[in-house]
């Protein structure tokens, strides 16, 4: 851990009886400046004293000199106003972002909440812009309808209006009395806003140093008090302008209890106060470093518990298990916990109205023998648990496994809530290490298509795991300590060691700097009477791969909607420029159909149905981002939302290539589009689904009024031979807002058609040859054939140097030729010397498609005249 998180992490001091771990955390920013990085970015060597008025001077400039910098893109929903709301209430909620225009419904991933009332707010913002890209320029308002029983946390969600599906947004949950900071700011203690405990309260930091509330305590009664800031963020881009602090003081300004970061929140503060007399105290909310920005968060005040960890952090799924929460001021307690049935993270409430992590598994919990060197696991898959209560402490678990049988060992501390960072080893029966394991990487943790903060801050990362294949039949010792030191209470694990599955990971993975999401390239906003197609991301991880030929199928779609796709061989797959596994599906919405959103799932169904296979889903969202795409934080859902919108203006269609591709080859696909209901200005097409090895063209423009155009597509001479399924999807440009995310494009597709890559049709090749000036000469090569064809190829040659030409036309050839001879003519002025790198373009008219195909690689030397030769 001290490897990921001294990067970005500074040692706090903390004051007792606050309860919370030595965690170290997260400041960022640069502090002589007092400026956020988000600011400074544009100029890396600015590291020194600047004013607020020359920090303005420089966005100004940003602005002003760097448009293309400033507006990368625009997103739907920019802001979420307020951020959190009590279960059993309704909340008047504002969203800000840009072409919100005819809201329709507000779609959530999971149930519990209902929007209504949808309209354009009574104040609507000027146009502006953010650091990084963002754009505002609207908002609208609705209801959140809360259910009484609507656990808390946080709820991702889509906007559907007329025509768009928005990016992902989020809202939050509390358990406690929601309310609204005081609109005057009460930044000292004497001008404190007073609150009675059972709060949740949504404020805003900006220039002031704090925010200060009253709060009446009881001698004796626990007062926990949770802040949340990075957590509930909803901006794209950010840094050090959500880390916050907590303090608590007394009534003469005496402080109390403090803290920054801890292993539970990491950068988002918790305090677990046991007051010692009657009064009141005063709650802090301050910047960890000041920042010139205005910066929202979530408060929680109560009189509950606040435990930090649970031993066992999980248990068997479907079963009912007696935990110990550990961490609260007052001191342990037990509870029974039902776990879900479903294995995986759940989250864990009690009467608190933020989560702690826990874990759901099929099989058995293992707990640490105390006062034993060794705890016997009896069989294999277990999750053993244990807690490193000091800094030399290290638990073994003695377990037997076979020669060549997979294993994937997990460890999970850090992400638990655990302040330790554990180190996991096994040893033979001689005492050799055979798997020394300590951190980890996003796909280790089965996350994918995101990044993380200079992998520090995600507190997966910290905990290791790993695949492991024992060489041989016998026992082993797993082993597990702490490189950290910070053993103690709190230093709860639990390690997970089960027989890897046969997964199918479907993922919606935006390939945008700084993986930014882009509804341009996974948006599911499928056009009434029109095509969607989008590529499914099939990352590999910590499991057993599937090796048979499957089919993908979805669960919920809307109705009037249907979904197909190429069958997917895992040996033949097409491959991201990032080398995971990608193929393109295609959802189709039947003339009529009613607009209407609706939360989806795919599933993998093999063509052998004696196959098992464990389907997955998963899209992560980054907030908080920073250049070259790290976020603090991430939404990550295990679901996928579609909606069908009002009709496309116009209609795109491809036929099927009636030639195939050869590799090292060009081919040209006549595109028509078919404009409706007056449409006429101009659309943007491009490839949506090109599998390594084919070039498709870079996205080209149907000017207005148009309606064909030609789609070029080129195959590398390594190109995957057979079929491979391509498709067309194409957008209208609307306005001067930037649209590169996709915000406010109206799309249609072509359907997936399958394009053939074949080997060429000709090999050419010759041996070295010269001429000299003045003289003309024949250039005869060599035709190998290797692909057949029907009438003639036109040949030429290509790379001739200065002075040298062909005479005449081109030659043509047929599938029977065995050479192509080219007569070619030095003119006296002909740079003299050897010209290599020369090749021969073959072009043929198959079906009535262009082909085209570079071969060969030929020298011609350039000599002078002969003396005397006139």
């Amino acid at each position: 851990m001290n490897r990921i998180f001294g990067r970005l992490y500074r040692v706090q001091s903390w004051i007792v009886p606050c309860t919370v771990s030595n965690r170290t955390g997260y400041s960022g920013g640069c502090r002589p400046c007092n400026v956020s990085r988000t600011f400074l970015s544009a100029f890396p060597y600015t590291c020194q004293n600047v004013s607020a008025v020359s920090v303005g001077s420089i966005c100004i400039l940003l602005i002003t000199l760097f448009p293309a910098l400033t507006f990368a893109g625009a997103k739907n929903i920019e802001k979420v106003s307020p951020r959190c709301g009590q279960s059993g209430t309704v909340v008047e909620v504002e969203i800000f972002g840009v072409s919100l225009h005819d809201p329709k419904e507000v779609i959530f991933y999971k149930p519990g909440i209902r929007a209504f009332d949808f309209k354009l707010s009574e104040e609507q913002p000027r146009r502006r812009n953010f650091a990084h890209g963002g754009y505002l320029d609207m908002s609208i308002s609705c209801k959140f309808e809360i259910s009484p029983d609507c656990p808390p946390g946080q709820y991702p969600f889509r906007l559907r209006t007329a025509t768009q599906l928005s990016d992902l947004a989020t809202f939050h949950v509390s358990s406690l009395q929601s309310i609204e900071e005081s609109p005057d700011k009460k930044n000292t203690p004497e001008l404190a806003m007073t609150v009675n405990p059972g709060v949740t309260i949504n404020g805003a930091i900006g220039y002031e140093h704090a925010d200060c509330f009253r709060v009446p305590v009881k001698k004796g009664e626990s007062l926990s008090v949770e802040l949340q800031s990075v957590s509930v963020a909803d901006r794209t881009y950010g840094d050090s302008t959500f880390d916050l602090a907590l303090q608590i003081l007394d009534g003469n300004g005496k402080k109390l209890a403090s803290n920054d970061d801890n292993a539970l929140r990491i950068q988002d503060p918790v305090i677990s106060f046991l007051p010692e007399k009657d009064g009141e105290v005063i709650v802090v909310v301050k910047r960890s470093v000041d920042q010139i920005a205005l910066t929202r968060y979530v408060l929680h005040i109560g009189n509950y518990r606040r435990p930090l960890v649970a031993y066992p952090a999980g248990g068997m799924a479907g079963s009912k298990e007696k935990i110990r929460l550990i961490g609260d001021v007052a001191g342990e307690y037990e509870e029974e916990l039902p776990v879900p049935n479903t294995p995986g993270f759940f989250p864990y409430y009690g009467d608190t109205p933020t989560e702690m992590r826990m874990r759901s598994s099929d099989y058995p919990n293992i707990l640490e023998e105390t006062g034993n060197e060794e705890t016997a696991v009896a069989s294999l898959p277990s999750a053993l648990n244990g807690i490193i209560d000091n800094s030399d402490d290290v638990d073994r678990f003695r377990v037997s496994a076979k020669k060549g049988e997979p294993l994937r060992v997990r460890a999970f501390a850090a992400s638990i809530g655990s302040p330790i960072d554990p180190v996991l080893r096994i040893l033979d029966s001689d005492g050799k290490v055979v798997l020394d394991a300590d951190d980890a990487k996003l796909t280790d943790r089965d996350v994918f298509g995101v990044s993380y903060r200079s992998r520090g801050g995600r507190p997966d990362l910290i905990d290791p795991s790993e695949m492991w294949t024992p060489e041989n039949d016998g026992e082993y010792v797993v082993e597990i300590s702490d490189s950290s030191g910070a053993g103690g209470p709190t230093g709860v694990y639990r390690v997970e060691i089960e027989r890897p599955r046969t997964v199918v990971q479907t993922v919606l993975k935006s390939f945008t700097f700084d993986w930014t999401e882009s509804t341009r390239n996974t948006g599911l906003a499928l056009p009434s009477g029109g095509r969607l197609v989008t590529n499914i991301t099939l990352p590999e991880g910590q499991w057993q791969k599937m090796e048979t030929p499957f089919d993908l199928v979805a669960h919920g779609l809307p109705d009037g909607v249907t979904m197909k796709g190429p069958r997917i061989d895992p040996k033949t797959v097409g491959r991201d420029r990032r080398g995971d596994d990608l193929w393109p599906v295609l959802f189709m919405a039947a003339h009529g159909t009613k607009p209407g959103g609706a939360v989806i799932t795919l599933e993998a169904k093999p063509v052998d149905p004696s196959v098992k296979v464990e389907t997955r889903c998963q899209e992560n969202i980054p907030f908080l981002n920073h250049s070259g795409g790290d976020a603090m934080h991430f939404a990550m859902v295990d679901r996928y939302v579609m909606a069908v919108v009002d009709p496309a203006p116009f209609a795109i269609d491809m036929e099927k290539p009636k030639a195939v591709l050869v590799r090292g080859g060009d081919i040209s696909i006549p595109v028509k589009l078919k404009r409706q209901n007056g449409f006429t200005g101009p659309v943007e097409y491009w490839v949506r689904f090109a599998d390594q090895g084919i070039d498709p063209q870079p996205p080209a423009t149907i000017e207005e009024g148009e309606t064909e155009s030609i789609l070029r597509l080129s195959a590398t001479s390594r190109a995957p031979l057979g079929d491979r399924p391509i498709a067309v999807i194409a957008r209208s440009l609307v306005d001067e807002i930037p649209r590169s995310l996709g915000v406010g494009d109206l799309r249609n597709c072509t359907e997936i058609v399958d394009l053939t890559i074949a080997e060429p049709f000709l090999n050419l090749s010759c041996d070295p040859a010269s001429v000299r000036r003045g003289e003309s000469k024949s250039f005869p090569w060599k035709v190998t054939q290797k692909t057949p064809f029907t009438g003639k190829a036109t040949i030429n040659l290509l790379g001739l140097p200065k002075g040298v030409t062909l005479v005449g036309e081109p030659p043509k050839i047929d599938s029977s030729a065995t050479e192509v001879i080219f007569e070619v003519k030095a003119t006296g002025e002909a740079l003299l010397g050897q010209a290599a790198g020369l090749e021969c373009e073959i072009v043929l008219d198959l079906a009535g498609q262009q082909i085209t195909q570079r071969s060969g690689s030929g020298i011609l030397r350039i000599d002078p005249k002969l003396e005397g030769n006139l």
